[in-house]
């Protein structure tokens, strides 16, 4: 016995190694090629990790008064790009119309419209005190998304009440979806419109700047205060307030009301799930909800939240209170901000309205108030609605996100030099913009290989994907290597019979068949695909950039084998796939030659890369591979004319042509 202490920390070393080799041993077993990339549990796991290093590296820009002020401008210019409105729009003029006057004793209600853009109408109310003289402060109100058929404003009179007896013009505007005139919130998140990110669109955009409009046409008014502002409002309306107040610093108060969590409850919660389109910026610059708040201070901010939001829970905007409290106490202004929290589930409460209206008297004014309820009379839906007779001939509320964003131009080049020009010109739009958050440097690592050439890459930390690698069994070491991204739901069976050698016997060609997160025999159903593609976007990269990246990894992979002959790499996919390929080898020089099956037109069919719309689409960037080889298995090739004037440029008509077969491509020489 008296050994046992002695030989004890031996057994369990050996123990614990033993449980290492026998758990991968089993994990060898049941790995399979055609699956592992498909694991939502590793994909969740990376997302809520990423999530929080998003949020410490963003708080890092702003920890400190001097990082604040040195990149205040710069953040807000980024801010309002992630919103689409960088540079923005012009102001053009906004015939505001008057429609309707409604009476009440203590006020009057302005029945009104205005054009934020040429042909996109706002519609809105304007509740104005009888009492007291002008001008007037006033508040840009957002009633969230209350469904009403004269619009939200009308089913939420009472959320106005408050300000206008207190000596307030309250402007409350409709969002685009639960307005008198139709418009979108929903295409991401209930009708797959992914080239919304392509575009570099958010519904957030369009209500941001009808916002802003509406400051714009208030500080018209010789009956409005313009230094004394304060925008409000629950849900939507929180979203509206927190992203307005923090592009917009005419406003003077910033109340966000049951609208507040940081990207990391966003994604570890899976917040997303239960907001539209308008919740979110298309986060390329990775900021976070105290970003919004470093831009909107000194400026006083109030947050209102109730204790059981499930929607909002504690856990997020807590989290940002904290971060927001340091902000403010660095700035030298800590009394300027807090929170107002309340027990309840999520909505906006008499006593959160009643403390919103006291904390902006306090601000505006230097004077404590209180602030209580009373019963009002409220006025018929149908009085409010600024549109009556219907929608106005050629309004473009229901396709604003094909407006408001530019796309970019195929202009055709008439020189080489020129194209190098634009080339260079779109590659750094690229590599700057569109996958400025793709991890660098490019590297896979091979955490597992089977005696059948099958092999699991670890691309991203906890990140698996599937390869399987045909290599023949030839007197040569130094081969050509091909690498297939492998499409949804295609077996190994499938791939292989089409990259098959037949009918020649020889071919040397080493193959790869990579299987790209997400993608194998089985797939992602739709809800875990929607909430991966709207997780990534707040972390400001799409599915298919991480795709992508699987991508590089792979190639990466395969000229760091010894067999590999150094010259250029073939890479293949169908559909989306192909063009995955086609953007790997503009991101690496030692692919040669891509060949793509029917692949799509125009990103708006996909891949979806955030942004990529305004700078360049589907045929100018496979005329940016020339010249090396392009091959298009498919009749497509008529409708690649931009693609095949630039293969002109270069002298090299050739290399871009119709093929039937990666069989063909491979081993018929012309």
């Amino acid at each position: 016995m008296e050994t046992l202490p002695r030989i004890l920390p031996v057994l369990i070393v050996f123990v614990f190694f033993s449980l290492i080799v026998i758990t991968g041993s089993l994990y060898c077993e049941e790995f399979n090629v055609e699956t592992v990339s498909v694991d939502t549990d590793r994909m969740n796991r990376y997302l809520v990790s990423e999530s929080k290093k998003l949020g410490e590296e963003a708080w890092k820009r702003i920890d400190t008064r001097e990082k604040l002020e040195a990149e205040r401008e710069t953040l807000r210019r980024e801010f309002r790009f992630m919103l689409g409105l960088e540079p923005l729009p012009e102001r053009s003029p906004m015939h505001v119309t008057l429609v309707n006057t409604v009476e009440r004793d203590e006020y009057t209600v302005e029945v009104l419209h205005y054009q934020s853009l040429p042909g996109f109408y706002v519609s809105a109310n304007l509740y104005k005190p009888k009492q007291g003289n002008a001008p007037y402060p006033a508040v840009i109100w957002g009633p969230g998304h209350s469904p009403h058929p004269n619009g939200a404003k009308a089913l939420r009179q009472n959320y106005a009440i408050p300000w206008v007896r207190a000596g307030y013009i309250c402007l409350m505007i409709d969002p685009i979806q639960v307005a008198e005139l139709y418009g979108i919130h929903h295409g991401i998140y209930s009708m797959d419109h992914y080239d919304w990110f392509c575009r570099g669109y958010t519904p957030a955009g369009i209500e941001v700047w009808n916002a802003m409009r509406g400051v714009d046409y208030l500080l018209t008014r010789s009956d409005v205060d313009g230094d004394k502002l304060t925008i409000n409002g629950p849900s939507g309306g929180g979203h509206l307030s927190w992203m307005t107040g923090a592009a917009d610093d005419r406003i003077t108060v910033v109340q966000p009301v049951a609208g507040t969590a940081d990207v990391r409850a966003h994604i570890e919660l899976d917040l997303q799930s239960d907001h539209c389109d308008c919740a979110y910026f298309t986060n390329l610059y990775r900021h976070d909800w105290p970003t919004l708040a470093a831009l909107i201070s000194p400026r006083p901010l109030l947050m209102l939240n109730s204790t059981e939001d499930g929607i909002y829970p504690p856990e997020g905007y807590k989290r940002v209170l904290s971060l927001v409290q340091d902000i403010y106490t660095y700035s030298g202004v800590p009394d300027k901000t807090g929170m107002f929290e309340i027990p309840g589930r999520h909505g906006y409460y008499q006593s959160q309205r009643e403390k919103a209206v006291e904390w902006s008297n306090l601000w505006l004014f230097g004077k404590k108030s209180k602030v209580t309820e009373r019963p009002f009379e409220e006025i018929p839906g149908e009085q409010l609605a600024a549109f009556r007779d219907g929608s106005p001939p050629g309004n473009i509320n229901d396709r604003v996100q094909d407006i408001l964003i530019p796309t970019a131009q195929l202009d055709t080049c008439r020189s080489l030099p020129e194209w190098k020009k634009k080339r260079e010109t779109i590659m750094d739009e690229l590599k700057t913009v569109v996958f400025r958050n793709m991890p660098q440097p490019v590297q896979g690592t091979q955490i597992l290989k089977d005696d059948h050439e099958r092999i699991v890459l670890e691309t991203e930390p906890g990140i698996h994907v599937g390869m399987s690698a045909y290599i023949p069994k030839t007197d040569h070491t130094k081969r050509p290597v091909l690498v297939y991204i492998a499409s949804p739901g295609e077996t190994e069976n499938s791939a292989w019979s089409f990259l098959r050698s037949y009918p020649y016997q020889n071919d040397p060609t080493v193959k790869y068949l990579l299987y790209p997160r997400g993608i194998g025999t089985e797939i992602w159903n739709e809800t875990d695909r929607r909430r991966f593609e709207r997780c990534a976007m707040l972390l400001g990269r799409t599915v298919d950039e991480m795709r992508l990246y699987d991508v590089l990894c792979a190639i990466d992979y395969a000229v760091s084998q010894p067999f590999y002959d150094g010259r250029g790499i073939t890479v293949v996919g169908k559909g989306a796939q192909g063009i995955l390929g086609a953007y790997a080898a503009l991101l690496d020089d030692r692919v040669g030659r891509v060949i793509l099956h029917s692949p799509p037109l125009t990103h708006k069919s996909g891949p979806t890369f955030l942004n990529v719309l305004r700078y360049t689409d589907i045929p100018q960037a496979l005329a940016m591979i020339a010249p090396r080889e392009l091959v298009i298995l498919t009749h497509e090739i008529e409708q690649f004319d931009y693609t095949r004037s630039v293969y002109k440029l270069f002298g090299a008509e050739n290399q871009f042509r119709r093929a039937y077969s990666v069989t063909q491509v491979m081993n018929v020489k012309d």
